[in-house]
């Protein structure tokens, strides 16, 4: 057993949660070191690179970046240069067999285009986005505090005492209902078209639908659209490596294909077993690499410590992902200047899932970086149910029908496009698995089931001292944003200590 160089803090995983981290912890002068098990940056907002192109792991949509957001203030705190980014004045297009939904970013013309679709019951869906504005800016003010939530300990309780003032007080009639409860006190829980097109949106950021999304959880990733939506050149890898530059230039260390098969802890020093017998050490351990993936983490010994049990993890809901990464001849897009496409079938609205909704990422046609001359490259994701991926006598015939349903829909609505079409690379659950180590494949963390779902969250406290945890599967949750605040508030609490 080769024993490695000690760290103030080990973080496993470099997704934004743990690059994030260990941005914060080098920015205080901590000697730090990333374990990550690929040969890749960002984890699901990461990149891979085949035949010219350049291909967007998962996530695909920059969010942050604007005055006051969450990338503007780490960028200014580590003084980066921001990256290269278009910014989306049509968030997306959402095409349904009837009609194009534009989804404008700015508020007066998402206005005029709910006007457009909705003319009957427009005053009632403009009353109701005021409403996700005004709670998510609240929301937005809390989380900007970076509490620990939900509270483990009393030091975490006395902590989130000062935050409870008359502006916290108003978030209280959101946080015991659903989106679905707020539709009703403007008359449009039965409005079939608007009710479709949130459970789209809904699906897209926080992985539920309008009957089982909390309503403060859900205005605030429904506002965060219209705060600005960004093309980051060179996808959202860009910002996994100058995070990774920033962490070295600083003395941090980055190690690439370096799995953390078990973390245990010995005369008060985390060891950490990676490939070929290596050990490292460690003060602190931050692990990025999800709670589905905790309990193939740690010793025996350091699980008994933990809140976090296997039997409840293991009976929470997550979805997996089923993605297309493809190449594209540049006049097939031609008429639109539109970057995100999102496909929803209104005809089986309970299909938000397997094909039955779906989002389609371009490339900036200006980034040269992401495909061949006269090419762009493409995502296709949408959520999928786990189990049926893991039959294998069924699996290939799956991924080839479920593949060319979503090429099909595309086709419909952009002719030419599947003969436009260069390379085509479809991935399943297994793929999430088997590169990312997303355990089973899940991904985008746990899908609340109502209400109250919030308070099942996970914090960044494991329970054992010594041991945080960031990422998707944690408090404030999926997407770029709420892994990088997870992080943050993990790297808080270890230069607490």
């Amino acid at each position: 057993m080769e024993v490695k160089v000690m760290y103030d803090a080990a973080i496993v995983g470099a997704g934004f949660g743990g690059l994030a981290a260990a941005a914060s912890l080098v920015k205080r002068g901590r000697k730090v070191a990333v374990f990550e098990a690929s040969n890749e940056l960002g984890g699901s907002a990461g990149k891979f690179d085949r035949q010219g192109y350049r291909f967007q792991s998962g996530a695909t949509v920059g969010m942050g970046f604007e005055p006051g957001g969450v990338f503007d203030q780490l960028y200014d705190e580590l003084g980066l240069e921001v990256p290269v980014m278009t910014t989306l004045d049509t968030i997306m297009d959402i095409h349904m067999p009837d009609r194009t939904i534009h989804y404008y970013r700015d508020r007066q013309a998402w206005y005029e285009e709910i006007e457009l679709h909705f003319p009957e019951k427009s005053a009632a869906i403009q009353a109701f986005y005021d409403e996700i504005f005004y709670v998510g800016a609240l929301v937005d003010r809390l989380i900007d505090k970076l509490p620990i939530f939900p509270p483990r300990t009393w030091k975490d309780v006395k902590n989130l005492l000062p935050m409870v003032d008359r502006s916290s007080l108003r978030l209280l009639p959101f946080l015991n209902q659903t989106v679905e409860d707020r539709l009703k006190k403007y008359g449009l829980e039965r409005h079939q078209l608007f009710r479709t097109f949130l459970n789209g949106e809904l699906m897209d950021s926080v992985q539920t639908s309008v009957e089982y999304c909390p309503a403060f959880l859900g205005c605030a990733a429904l506002q965060t659209f219209h705060k600005g939506a960004y093309a980051v050149h060179g996808g959202l890898a860009t910002i996994a490596e100058q995070l990774s530059e920033y962490i070295k230039s600083g003395g941090g260390e980055i190690y690439m294909r370096h799995p953390v098969h078990r973390v245990e802890k010995e005369a008060g020093m985390f060891l950490l077993h990676s490939k070929r017998n290596k050990v490292f050490q460690a003060k602190e351990i931050i692990l990025n690499n999800s709670v589905h993936n905790l309990h193939d983490t740690l010793s025996e010994e350091l699980l008994k410590q933990t809140y976090i049990k296997k039997t409840k993890e293991v009976q929470r809901e997550a979805w997996g992902a089923f993605i297309i990464h493809a190449g594209i001849d540049t006049s097939v897009f031609r008429n639109t200047d539109v970057l995100y496409h999102q496909f929803i079938d209104p005809e089986r609205p309970e299909e938000l899932h397997d094909g039955g909704q779906f989002l389609l990422s371009l490339s900036d046609p200006s980034d040269e970086s992401m495909a061949p001359e006269g090419k762009r490259s493409l995502t296709i994701s949408t959520h999928t149910e786990l189990e049926q991926w893991w039959q294998a006598e069924e699996y290939e015939e799956h991924k080839e029908a479920m593949k060319n349903r979503m090429l099909q829909t595309v086709e419909h609505y952009f002719p030419g496009f599947a003969e436009g079409l260069d390379i085509v690379l479809p991935g399943t659950p297994l793929t999430f698995h088997k590169w990312l180590r997303r355990k089973e494949g899940k991904v985008g963390g746990y899908a609340p089931d109502g209400r109250y779902s919030w308070l099942k969250s996970y914090s960044v406290r494991t329970g054992i001292d010594g041991v945080h945890q960031c990422g998707d599967t944690v408090f404030p949750g999926a997407g770029t944003l709420g892994v990088t605040l997870s992080g943050l508030m993990a790297a808080k609490e270890v230069s607490a200590d």
